[in-house]
C-alpha cells in the first residue's frame, strides 16, 4: 500500500484536484490520501486555515466570523468546478461550531475536514475523520493506539480519505498539531498500514540543496537520510515537518517527496542510510540573527554547577541558548536576538552570583549549518566548507561540532551571510 499526502498547493483550486485524481488513479496501491486544507492559488490570495483563525479572532471579537463567507464561497466554488454537489451542510456545522466557541484549534480544522469531506465525494472514497482514530497526549504526542484504530478502518479495496493537521486531545476535543502537521498525518498513516512508501506530494519536484531565495539553481537532492532531514530543519530550512520523520523511521517506511504538477519527477526519498560517495553533503542552510553570550573564569572547569546555573539564569530571563561552545576557561552561548529583552537582568545577576571575570555580549552573527552523512565519512569535506569562506575573505567566528556528527554549524558576521552560504553552496554544488 502506498499512502499519499497532497498538500495545500494540491488542492488550492479544482484544476489540481483534477492532477491529484489522475495521480492517484494511476496507480490502485495509493489507497490512504491525507489531505490538506486549499493552500493559494496565486501570491495575494489567502490559506483556508488563515481565514479560519481569522474567524476564530472575529467571533472573540464580536461573536461573528465574518471571514467564513469568503472561506464558503472558495468551497462552492471548487465543488462547482469539479462537477459534485456542494457541501453548504458541512459548511453550516462548521460555522456554527465555530461560533459557538469551540476554539482555535477546532477553527483551524475545518479547512481539512472540509477538504477531506469535498475531495471523498469527487474520488468516491470513503472519509475518515481523524478525530475519530488519532489520539494526541496532552504534550501533542500521539497516543500508540492511534495506529491500530486506523489499520483497524482500513480494510477492503477501496480508497479512504483522511483530513490532515489534527487528532483528538485528552479530553475528546480538536487538538492540531503545529503549522505543516499535515506531514505528521501522513506519517501516522503510513505507519499504521505499515505502507511501502509514503508520498508527499507538494508543488517543488523533490528537496532543494539550498534555499533557491538565496542562492540561484540549487539542485534537486535525490536521497537523504531521516537524520539528515531532522538536521537540516533544525538549522532553518523549511523541507519538511520534523515530526514527521518519527512514526516511519523505526519501521524504515520510505518518504518520497513529489510534485503535483510534475508527477513524472522522481523527486527525493528520505531513507534509513544512503551511500555518500558522490553526495556527502545534502543541504545548506542557515539562521541570521544570533548572539554571543561570553564568559570566562580562571579555572572555570573546577566550579562545579556552573554551567548550569549560567544557563538557569539566562532561561529564567527568557534566553534560551541554542549552540555553544566549551574552552577550558571560557564558553560561548549563542542565542537568537529577539530573545535578548532582558539580558541586562541577566547578566547583573549572572555578575553578582557567578563572579565570572569576562562577561560580554558580542555583536550579530548569522550561522550556516552544513549537513551531510559524508562530513564524518569522508575526508576533506570539513576542510572544502573552510576554504570556500576563506577564498572570499570571509572570517569564521564560531564552528559547532560533534553534537550531530552530520552537521557542521559556523558562524559568520551577519554582514557576510550571503556570501558564505554561496560560497560553501558553490563548493559543494557540482559534486
Amino acid at each position: 500500500m502506498i499512502v499519499c499526502k497532497f498538500g495545500g498547493s494540491s488542492v488550492a483550486e479544482a484544476s489540481q484536484i483534477f492532477k491529484v485524481k489522475s495521480i492517484i488513479e494511476s496507480n490502485p496501491e495509493r489507497k490512504l490520501i491525507v489531505v490538506s486544507a486549499p493552500g493559494k492559488r496565486n501570491s495575494s490570495d489567502k490559506k483556508i486555515t488563515d481565514l479560519l483563525y481569522r474567524c476564530h479572532d472575529e467571533v472573540l471579537g464580536d461573536g461573528k466570523a465574518e471571514s467564513f463567507n469568503i472561506i464558503r464561497d472558495r468551497y462552492s466554488e471548487i465543488c462547482k468546478s469539479l462537477g459534485i454537489d456542494d457541501i453548504n451542510s458541512i459548511l453550516d456545522e462548521a460555522l456554527s461550531g465555530i461560533e459557538s466557541g469551540k476554539g482555535p484549534d477546532y477553527a483551524a480544522s475545518r479547512g481539512e475536514f472540509l477538504a477531506a469531506k469535498m475531495l471523498a465525494n469527487f474520488f468516491e472514497a470513503e472519509f475518515i475523520d481523524a478525530a475519530d482514530i488519532i489520539s494526541l497526549t496532552e504534550d501533542g504526542r500521539v497516543d500508540e493506539s492511534s495506529y491500530v484504530r486506523l489499520n483497524a478502518r482500513i480494510k477492503g479495496k477501496g480508497r479512504y480519505i483522511i483530513p490532515g493537521f489534527y487528532g483528538s486531545g485528552p479530553n475528546g476535543n480538536i487538538k492540531t498539531f503545529s503549522r505543516g502537521g499535515s506531514d505528521i498525518t501522513g506519517a501516522i498513516a503510513a505507519r499504521s498500514v505499515n505502507a511501502d512508501v509514503y508520498e508527499n506530494w507538494t508543488d517543488v519536484s523533490g528537496l532543494l540543496m539550498a534555499d533557491p531565495r538565496l542562492v540561484d539553481n540549487p539542485g534537486v537532492v535525490k536521497e537523504l537520510t531521516y537524520k539528515e532531514i531532522r538536521e537540516l530543519a533544525s538549522i532553518g530550512a523549511n523541507v519538511f515537518h520534523e515530526e514527521a520523520v518519527t512514526p516511519v523511521k523505526d519501521h524504515d517506511i520510505p518518504i518520497n517527496i513529489r510534485n503535483t504538477n510534475d508527477p513524472e519527477a522522481a523527486g527525493t526519498m528520505i531513507v534509513t542510510s544512503r551511500d555518500t560517495s558522490d553526495t556527502p553533503i545534502v543541504g545548506i542552510s542557515g539562521k541570521t540573527d544570533y548572539r554571543t553570550i561570553f564568559v570566562e573564569k580562571l579555572m572555570l572547569n573546577r566550579y562545579h554547577g556552573f554551567r548550569e546555573n549560567f544557563l538557569k539564569i539566562l532561561k529564567a530571563n527568557g534566553i534560551i541558548p541554542e549552540f555553544e561552545s566549551i574552552g577550558f576557561d571560557s564558553i560561548s552561548f549563542l542565542a537568537p536576538e529577539r530573545q535578548f529583552d532582558e539580558i541586562d537582568t541577566a547578566l547583573s545577576k549572572i555578575k553578582r552570583e557567578l563572579t565570572p571575570e569576562v562577561l560580554e555580549v558580542r555583536h550579530s552573527l548569522s550561522l550556516i549549518g552544513v549537513v551531510g552523512s559524508g562530513i564524518p565519512e569522508q575526508v576533506g569535506v570539513a576542510a572544502a566548507v573552510f576554504t570556500a569562506l576563506s577564498s572570499n575573505n570571509i572570517n569564521v567566528r564560531f564552528i559547532s561540532y560533534g553534537g550531530s556528527d552530520v552537521t557542521l554549524v559556523v558562524g559568520v558576521d551577519s554582514e557576510n551571510y550571503m556570501e558564505a552560504l554561496k560560497s560553501i553552496h558553490n563548493a559543494f554544488g557540482g559534486r
